[in-house]
């Protein structure tokens, strides 16, 4: 542990339960922070110092979660939105309500969350956020929402980094191509080793090294860094 939870202070974690979000949980409490985990569902996280169960698309809940933490342990000095939604669905059987609740999860969701907490942050003056999207924000995916929703999520990294600069929080986003964890399993085989194929190191991506470059966003060795979104693709 390289400082005390004390000196780094509390980082919120959204979608602690799948198996980035986990890896996450143990890199930052290990970084010395005060984590807190959140979830759609039950889960157990020893790391972490509480969980909530929060449907991140319903904002009054939302706001009655950030309001509880804020009075048990101060505003968060880190927000990691890593919560995600994705399906397979063929494009042209892909329904509007499908799309909806991709949009929702993945763009409105966190957006909402940057700035309910970023309000929080501007209060003491400092802050960092690390956004989770994807290698399909950069290049396309088979489905079609996710991958536009993980390019809002590089686009609005950057907008929000401007913004937020001036208040003392840095805003950044982390692009991981396959992971052997989280929705990585989840892809249609035939896309995951296409994947492989290309990725010059042949392999996924450890859910331990995506929370390695999430840490150094969120942490001191990267405080002049801001609206970037770090690929973390072996390669591609």
């Amino acid at each position: 542990m390289t400082a005390s939870a004390a000196d780094r202070g509390v980082a919120l974690v959204t979608g602690a339960a799948g198996g980035l979000g986990r890896a996450i949980v143990r890199t930052l409490a290990a970084e010395g922070y005060t984590v807190l985990g959140v979830d759609l569902q039950a889960f157990d996280a020893p790391e972490a110092a509480r969980t909530w169960v929060c449907d991140l698309t319903d904002f009054d809940g939302v706001r009655r979660m950030l309001d509880e933490i804020v009075a048990a342990f101060g505003a968060p000095a880190v927000l990691v939105n890593n919560a995600a939604f994705y399906r397979f669905t063929p494009f042209f059987e892909l329904s509007m309500e499908q799309v909806a609740q991709t949009l929702a999860v993945n763009i409105t969701a966190p957006l909402y969350l940057c700035q309910q907490v970023g309000l929080a942050m501007r209060d003491n003056g400092r802050g960092a956020i690390v956004n989770v999207s994807s290698i399909a924000g950069r290049r396309g995916s088979s489905q079609v929402d996710y991958g536009a929703s993980k390019a809002a999520v590089i686009n609005f990294t950057m907008t929000l980094a401007r913004i937020m600069a001036p208040l003392g929080i840095r805003v950044n986003a982390v692009a991981p191509a396959l992971v052997d964890a989280g929705l990585g399993p989840k892809i249609e085989p035939h896309v995951r080793d296409a994947f492989l194929n290309q990725t010059p190191m042949k392999r996924a991506a450890t859910a331990g090294e995506v929370a390695d470059v999430i840490a150094f966003l969120a942490g001191d060795r990267s405080t002049y860094v801001t609206g970037e979104t770090i690929d973390v693709h072996g390669g591609l």
